[in-house]
């Protein structure tokens, strides 16, 4: 490794991980660090207070810990709107119905 990054060991590529080394991380890494989190953690510990709790107040509970993190920032937001349209309109080109492929990934249609 030298001085000028993009000279040394694995030039530019190394960059990113030379951040995160250093606590340096920028934000599109943090947020897909807290929907990792929100997914593979908290989403199943959610799953069992809703179901325990669904059991002790005789009516159903859910917990939903993934909807609040989808695009925190306003172009991200922006961005996921235009994919979701976009292949919203592909699904119906193809015959597939949308509200199908929203249950798949867990969003009400």
């Amino acid at each position: 490794m030298c001085p000028k990054l993009g000279q040394g060991l694995g030039g530019d590529a190394s960059r990113p991980f030379l951040l995160l080394a250093y606590g340096a991380a920028n934000w599109p890494m943090v947020r897909e660090a807290q929907r990792h989190l929100a997914q593979w953690a908290l989403m199943p510990i959610a799953a069992m207070i809703g179901q325990e709790a669904s059991e002790k107040l005789g009516q159903p509970v859910t917990l939903d810990v993934m909807r609040p993190l989808q695009a925190l920032d306003a172009g991200g937001r922006a961005r996921e709107l235009g994919a979701i349209v976009h292949a919203m309109a592909l699904a119906k080109e193809a015959g597939v119905d949308p509200s199908e492929a929203l249950k798949l990934v867990d969003w009400e249609g």
